[in-house]
């Protein structure tokens, strides 16, 4: 569950993503909005793809289609300081 504060929308959005590892996908489809100023918390069962989608938010995994935004902007397009 996620619980706002009131904010100006999502600073972390997924469209559409897929992930996985080499040829085994882990979920499909996925969109996800993390709003600014919250506390979110990612549960499921284990294997469910918790930790990968966590690794895509951090650019440390590419997903396989889809695309991960911060503050509307593509998370590939930022250096790795940023």
């Amino acid at each position: 569950m996620t619980r706002a504060l009131p904010s100006s929308g999502a600073r972390v959005r997924t469209e559409d993503v897929t992930i996985g590892y080499d040829r085994r996908i882990i979920s499909r489809h996925l969109d996800v909005e993390i709003p600014d100023r919250s506390f979110t918390a990612i549960i499921g069962p284990n294997g469910c793809g918790k930790s990968t989608l966590l690794r895509a938010l951090a650019r440390v995994l590419t997903p396989v289609e889809g695309r991960v935004l911060l503050d509307g902007k593509a998370i590939g397009a930022y250096r790795s300081k940023e």
